[in-house]
């Protein structure tokens, strides 16, 4: 999963935050930067040091205490990652519904014991629906007969 990402993303710079396994965090036969890394627990306060990123992956989630995990995933969202990967042991702090409240759509199943695949795209996180559009809301053919 994670090489075919880093072959159709070709990310610039390439963020490990946590424990990425079994996630290879740079697969071989990979062109790139190699990423950095940091640990889940030093993670948030350094991130504006390192600026933007153009994929972040985060492992180990579980690990944090839920307000931390909360506050990392949700700055990485909207604020320093264009597109987050994160690996999360669900049960225990995380369910299913966290991750979807969070925008995060589901993207792979592995093992049991290491998790859910869960990713978030800022380019596609959400869709356009289809009454937001001009049609539904410029009316002339009724500006000469209402006042409002």
């Amino acid at each position: 999963m994670l090489r075919n990402v880093l072959q159709q993303e070709q990310p610039a710079t390439y963020l490990v935050i946590g424990d990425p396994a079994p996630l290879e965090p740079q697969p071989d036969g990979i062109d790139g930067p190699a990423p950095a890394g940091l640990s889940l627990e030093g993670a948030t306060p350094r991130l504006p040091d390192l600026g933007r990123q153009d994929l972040v992956l985060v492992g180990g989630l579980e690990s944090l205490a839920r307000k931390d995990g909360e506050i990392l995933l949700s700055r990485l969202r909207d604020v320093y990652a264009r597109r987050v990967l994160a690996r999360v042991v669900l049960g225990g702090t995380w369910q299913q519904k966290d991750m979807t409240a969070f925008g995060f759509t589901r993207l792979a199943e592995m093992e049991p014991a290491d998790g859910v695949l869960y990713g978030f795209d800022v380019a596609s996180y959400k869709t356009t629906p289809d009454w937001l559009n001009p049609r539904f809301w410029a009316n002339p053919e009724l500006w000469d007969k209402y006042r409002w």
